[in-house]
């Protein structure tokens, strides 16, 4: 079987369309969205200035109203352009797809609308024998927030996670947030991962763990026996085929 990665959309629905053009060509039985469909830079924005200042960050705010409208347009966009799809899709949100009942809400009004993607996030799908359990969002290690940015903290990505011990079958970890890495989290020279994602993949053991986040970090690499796959940024061009029984990834620009 073989997968096909993306991730890190941001907006922008050509990519997606020509990504969509291009998978009944690709030999994929499955494909997995790594998270962040929407812009959300005003969120985004108060949010950090919030927290730099230290204050709650403000929802009144007339540039963050305007996001909400937007938010929802994009949303129905993206399923909407996936429509084509000649297989199913297992995805999970990003850290700028907040509030998270937004998200949620926009992808269960889809569901009967025939659109091809199932929503994993704090869930589970089983896909042929492969079992696929994902949580979005930035995983970190305290932090916690749901309504500006999607940010999760260890005990809460543990506890979902191990959805993987209830069903046998290869497994695939689907993330937005890298491990730390010396390929796919790398950013301007630091690192974009958490330690927390090592540390899920070392106890749950997943055969494939895909992620996004780090848009310019397109890579494979093993961490322990798992491994990690970040196919880049959609935005920029770049998505991923995995052939899951050579248990490798191809690489590719649209």
């Amino acid at each position: 079987m073989k997968a096909l990665v993306f991730s890190d959309v941001h907006g922008e629905r050509d990519p997606v369309q020509k990504l969509m053009r291009l998978a009944p060509d690709l030999g994929c039985d499955f494909g997995l969205f790594c998270g962040d469909i929407v812009r959300g830079s005003a969120r985004g924005s108060e949010f950090m200035a919030a927290k730099s200042e230290g204050r709650e960050p403000d929802m009144s705010l007339e540039a963050v109203q305007k996001e909400r409208g937007e938010d929802y347009a994009l949303y129905a966009e993206f399923h909407n352009t996936l429509r084509p799809s000649p297989f199913p899709i297992y995805g999970v949100p990003g850290n700028m797809d907040a509030p998270e009942g937004r998200y949620l809400t926009c992808a269960l009004a889809e569901e009967g609308a025939d659109s091809p993607l199932e929503v994993v996030h704090r869930s589970m799908a089983r896909c042929g024998e492969w079992v696929i359990c994902g949580l979005g969002g930035q995983i970190t290690e305290v932090d916690r927030e749901e309504v500006f940015v999607l940010q999760y903290p260890r005990w809460e990505a543990m506890h979902h996670l191990r959805l993987f011990e209830l069903v046998e079958g290869p497994r695939i970890m689907l993330l937005h947030t890298p491990p730390i890495g010396e390929v796919v989290d790398r950013d301007n020279g630091g690192h974009k991962g958490s330690q927390v994602v090592n540390e899920l993949i070392h106890t749950y053991r997943p055969e494939l763990a895909v992620c996004g986040h780090a848009h310019d970090a397109e890579g494979q690499e093993m961490v322990g026996s798992t491994l990690v796959v970040n196919p880049g940024s959609l935005r920029g061009g770049h998505f991923a085929v995995v052939d899951l029984e050579a248990m490798e990834a191809d690489l590719r620009t649209l």
